[in-house]
C-alpha cells in the first residue's frame, strides 16, 4: 500500500500488473509525486534528497541537509487497507510516518505475519516503552544499520541488535547493506552474519526494500529465520544488478535457487 501521486510515467500500471503486482492499495491523491535522489560515498554511506513542489502536502523525513522546516506528511490509515487483504498470510510496513506505522500495525497485528522497517526519525523518535509495544505485535523488524545508528549511536550493530533482540516476536535483522545483514532468531538465542551475494553492482537504491520483500516471503513459505534472511539476500542481489526493476524482473528460479544455497553455505 502506498499513495499514488499524480504525474506517474504511462504504462507504470501495466508494468506492475505484469509483475503480478496488485495495485489496489495503491491510494491516489491529488498531488504531484515527489522525486527522490539518492548519493552514495565509496564506503557504502547513503544521502537521500526529497523535493516535492511547494504546499503540496507531501514529505518524507529525509530533509535535505540545509533544511530543517518539519515537511507535512499525507497519512495511511487502516482505513486505506483494501477488505480483501484481510486474508493475506503476511504483510510488511514500509518506512511511513511513526503515528501512520504504528497505527497500521496495530490493525494487522492478527496476522500470522507482519514485518516492519523503520524510518530514522522513528527510531529516534519512540520512546522505551513504545517502541517495546510496538515490536511485540512484530514476526520480524528489520531496520537497517543507519536506523540502528540513530538509535543507539554509541553501538556496533552487533550490540545494538543483542538489545533490539528480545523484543520482535521471531526475529531482528539489521541491514549492513555490502556487508550482508546481521540475523537474531529468538527462539534459538543465536546471532548470525548472513551474506550479501557477490554480484556486480550497477545500483544500490532499493536493496533493502527488496531484501524486506524477500524476507517476509521466505517467512510466508515456512522456510525459517535464516532461510527468509537467505530469500532477503538474494532478492537484494538481483534489485542492485541493474536500474529500477530491470535486475529483479531479470531473475529465475534456478538462480534464485543457487543463490540461495550460496548465503546458507556462507551463514556465520
Amino acid at each position: 500500500m502506498a499513495f499514488r501521486g499524480t504525474g506517474v510515467p504511462d504504462g507504470w500500471g501495466e508494468l506492475l500488473a505484469a509483475l503480478e503486482i496488485d495495485i489496489e492499495g495503491m491510494v491516489p491523491v491529488g498531488v504531484p509525486a515527489s522525486v527522490s535522489e539518492f548519493f552514495y560515498s565509496r564506503n557504502g554511506e547513503r544521502t537521500q534528497r526529497v523535493w516535492s513542489p511547494q504546499g503540496s502536502g507531501i514529505g518524507v523525513p529525509y530533509l535535505p541537509a540545509d533544511t530543517g522546516e518539519p515537511i507535512r506528511r499525507l497519512r495511511l490509515t487502516p482505513e486505506h487497507i483494501p477488505r480483501r487483504y484481510s486474508d493475506v498470510r503476511g504483510a510488511h510496513l514500509g518506512p511511513i510516518h511513526g503515528d501512520a506505522q504504528r497505527a497500521m500495525a496495530d490493525a494487522l497485528a492478527g496476522l500470522g505475519i507482519l514485518t516492519l522497517d523503520p524510518y530514522p526519525h522513528v527510531m529516534a523518535e519512540l520512546t522505551e516503552e513504545n517502541l517495546r509495544t510496538l515490536l511485540a505485535q512484530l514476526t520480524a523488524f528489520l531496520p537497517s544499520r543507519e536506523e540502528v545508528r540513530v538509535r543507539f549511536p554509541d553501538l556496533a550493530p552487533e550490540a545494538a541488535l543483542d538489545r533490539l533482540a528480545p523484543l520482535a516476536r521471531v526475529a531482528t535483522v539489521v541491514k549492513l547493506g555490502g556487508r550482508g545483514a546481521l540475523v537474531h532468531d529468538r527462539a534459538t538465542g543465536r546471532r548470525h552474519a548472513v551474506p550479501a551475494v557477490p554480484v556486480h553492482v550497477k545500483d544500490p537504491t532499493g536493496a533493502g526494500d527488496a531484501f524486506c520483500g524477500g524476507f517476509l516471503a521466505g517467512l510466508v513459505e515456512g522456510r525459517g529465520v535464516l532461510g527468509a534472511a537467505a530469500c532477503g539476500s538474494v532478492s537484494a542481489s538481483f534489485a542492485i544488478e541493474d536500474f529500477s526493476l530491470d535486475g529483479l524482473r531479470r531473475s529465475k528460479p534456478k538462480e534464485r535457487d543457487r543463490r540461495a544455497r550460496w548465503v546458507l553455505e556462507h551463514v556465520k
